[in-house]
């Protein structure tokens, strides 16, 4: 069984250039023993084609698939787990326009080679912005026991930072594939309903792009989804009603709130 598989999915909004940094930070991992799976979510433009066929051609452990219909993150992230699941021990994610640091998988295989108990994990990130200057450093809390007692109130993994145990997904779970956003947070509560353990490194090990779109992308139908999604945690995970609607609706609010409030309760909620 090979070691790690890192999944990654590109689509026509994607930037070529912030490709490149992306490819080439997990090209250059002082971990060597893994691979790249990357799932074309869509047609995509010329330049992005071009990248990831010199890249495919010039680096052995990289595949690429392409697909003419665009379906969603959750749906390709899916599809190249099942290509991957039962042939890696472990399976890490990846985002187009972020930068993995060197040590990352290394760091995270150490620790889940070390922690045989954990099945999740995630780390800490540099946030940066869209020239790749360094905007804040995001903690993330690293024990089990705090990351399930605030599902409700904040998802407990930067996602593009994650590292999952093959075990896993052998035993059958996956992203939501109609959901097309908070497919992450459907997963968590799936996973921690199902008793699997969570961690977070208290280290950056990823650059987290932030534009400025990041903040007023976040509308209406990011709201309902993250309303739903606390609900659906409050049941699956047993916690009171009261509790699950009482965040679900503050969520809901900070949700559509203007761009500027948003940022602001976003820096204040690290």
């Amino acid at each position: 069984m090979n070691n790690v598989a890192v999944i990654m999915s590109v689509y026509e909004q994607d930037n070529p250039k912030y490709l490149v940094m992306a490819l080439d930070s997990i090209i250059n991992q002082t971990y060597k023993n893994c691979s790249l799976y990357i799932a074309v979510d869509g047609t995509v433009p010329e330049p992005i084609k071009v990248i990831l066929s010199d890249y495919q051609k010039n680096i052995a452990n990289i595949s690429v698939f392409y697909h003419s219909t665009n379906l969603g993150l959750a749906y390709r992230l899916n599809e190249l787990i099942d290509k991957v699941v039962n042939h890696y021990k472990y399976i890490a994610r990846m985002d187009a326009d972020d930068v993995s640091a060197p040590n990352r998988l290394d760091q995270q295989v150490k620790f889940l080679d070390e922690f045989t108990d954990v099945g999740v994990l995630g780390s800490s990130v540099n946030e940066i912005d869209a020239l790749g200057q360094f905007v804040c450093y995001k903690s993330m809390e690293t024990e089990h026991k705090i990351l399930s007692a605030n599902i409700l109130k904040k998802c407990p993994f930067n996602h593009p930072t994650v590292m999952f145990r093959g075990k896993v997904f052998e035993d059958g779970y996956r992203y939501k594939n109609a959901l097309k956003n908070t497919q992450d947070y459907y997963l968590w509560v799936d996973l921690l309903a199902a008793g699997i353990k969570f961690a977070n490194i208290d280290e950056a090990l990823l650059d987290f792009r932030v534009n400025s779109e990041f903040y007023s992308r976040r509308g209406v139908k990011k709201a309902k989804n993250d309303f739903n999604a606390r609900l659906y945690a409050g049941k699956k995970l047993n916690i009171s009603t009261i509790k699950a609607v009482f965040f679900a609706v503050l969520i809901y609010g900070v949700r559509v709130s203007p761009a500027f409030v948003k940022k602001m309760l976003y820096r204040f909620a690290r």
